[in-house]
């Protein structure tokens, strides 16, 4: 474990290009928002629901976010789609917003050509690949695109995607602003994120020693363990996803993740395994400095369970002056401690290897399937 507090060595098993995504992360923000100001997208009509297909790690939590940063109203049903089947009530007054970061995930560009039949307005959001295409094809059909251009992993570019998301929705009347935020796009103060994240960043350095950085601290209890992380509301549910997605992603390692209420209700007995089987699993409970006292109660009860059956556990809170300062802080957390537990695990965190290979064998056997149906 002390390879952590050798910052020489820590900074060779990391790769650059993942170094500079996690210390430019507090700058994707007012970028995105930035590139939004020269958009000129807008909308002449009333929707009725919102269906966003994406896939993978980044927008999930960003739909996760969206729905627990306390400073929106939802007017509006807004849905997930993370497959090429789309519901059946989706019609010409949903509006569908479409996320890919390569541009190229084959579910969302078979789902969008089922949605330009129904005639839907689209919003396509990607940096290019066959998604731009059919955009640039079909902005006659009321498709229209977003392109913003960051050289980045797509799971790392939760910053970017939560702005255009969150403008859109917010243009289209999906979600209105409230409170005393509204002369803040999407009512949150980037400048402020910005800084508390630049901030909390100069804590999780690799020359901050393990002793003082919670980041290595998380890394090194995971370390040859099971991660099972637990939230204890929407906005700590999507952090524990989030913390869950990358320690899959880039540590190489894998994970689980669950929320309460929910796992009470289930899940709760899974821990009553062989003592052999649970001493592979070490819990992270994901806390927010502002929960609810019946929360802390649920919390407690389940902490106390554990502790009988000899169950290692920590706590991981998220502070902050507002929810979306706590949830972007909990996801820039959760990347760094997903590079730290890959340095340990002596996994390359940018790698895609079988996700690529996934990929290609899908692309193979689909290019098959409908080889043989012409």
């Amino acid at each position: 474990m002390d390879i952590l507090d050798n910052t020489k060595k820590v900074l060779e098993n990391i790769p650059e290009k993942m170094l500079k995504v996690l210390y430019e992360f507090p700058g994707q923000f007012k970028m995105a928002e930035s590139n939004l100001n020269s958009s000129k997208i807008s909308f002449n009509k009333k929707f009725k629901n919102v269906l966003i297909l994406a896939m993978g790690s980044s927008t999930n939590v960003v739909y996760r976010l969206i729905n627990s940063i306390e400073i929106d109203r939802a007017n509006i049903p807004i849905f997930l789609c993370s497959r090429s089947t789309i519901p059946s009530w989706v019609n010409k007054d949903t509006l569908v917003v479409a996320v890919t970061h390569s541009g190229n995930s084959i579910e969302i560009i078979e789902a969008v050509d089922k949605v330009l039949k129904i005639g839907s307005h689209i919003v396509a959001i990607t940096t290019g690949g066959k998604l731009k295409e059919k955009a640039i094809a079909n902005k006659d059909k009321n498709m229209m695109l977003i392109e913003y251009s960051v050289d980045i992993l797509s799971r790392m570019a939760v910053g970017c995607i939560y702005v255009y998301i969150a403008n859109m929705l917010s243009k289209a009347g999906a979600i209105e602003i409230c409170g005393d935020k509204e002369k803040y796009m999407l009512g949150i103060d980037w400048n402020k994120v910005e800084k508390a994240l630049t901030n909390l960043s100069k804590d999780l350095g690799p020359e901050i020693r393990t002793s003082n950085n919670i980041a290595k601290r998380a890394a090194v209890n995971l370390f040859g363990k099971i991660p099972v992380i637990y939230g204890s509301s929407m906005l700590t549910g999507a952090i524990a996803y989030r913390l869950k997605s990358q320690i899959c992603l880039n540590s190489s390692n894998f994970a689980h993740f669950n929320t309460i209420p929910e796992l009470d209700h289930d899940e709760i007995a899974a821990w009553g395994m062989r003592r052999e089987l649970r001493n592979n699993f070490f819990v992270f409970f994901i806390k927010d400095k502002d929960s609810k006292e019946e929360t802390l109660r649920r919390l407690g009860i389940l902490q106390g369970i554990l502790l009988e059956k000899k169950i290692h556990f920590e706590e991981i809170l998220l502070e902050g002056e507002d929810d979306a300062i706590k949830g972007f802080s909990g996801v820039l957390l959760s990347d760094w401690i997903s590079v730290y537990l890959a340095v340990l695990n002596q996994v390359d965190p940018t790698s895609s290897y079988l996700l690529d290979l996934m990929k290609s064998r899908f692309e193979r056997i689909n290019q098959a399937v409908n080889k043989s149906e012409d």
